[in-house]
């Protein structure tokens, strides 16, 4: 079970500073991407090491995957099509 533990700490860190940087440099990306709301991607965005840690051994996972057809609240149609993840794989002609 501690191996559960640390190994749910580890991607939650990682996880945490991996919205926390997408924050710091696009907020509305990291609004769409995360599922936050504008006042968690603000918080987030200043938080120190120390405080990401602990919120990283909260002992539950802090991951949650959004709906893919869910569009952020405050974001135009527009926008929300912009920002989607395009993929980079070519279509197999049949």
């Amino acid at each position: 079970m501690d191996l559960l533990n640390e190994d749910l700490k580890a991607i939650n860190f990682q996880y945490l500073m991996l919205v926390r940087e997408c924050a710091r440099h696009n907020p509305m990306e990291a609004i769409w991407k995360f599922n936050l709301t504008e006042v968690e991607i603000e918080r987030i965005s200043i938080m120190p090491i120390g405080e990401l840690t602990e919120l990283a051994t909260c002992g539950r996972a802090v991951l949650t995957f959004p709906p893919i057809t869910k569009k952020p609240e405050g974001l135009t149609a527009t926008i929300a099509a912009a920002i989607l993840p395009v993929s980079n794989q070519t279509p197999i002609a049949e």
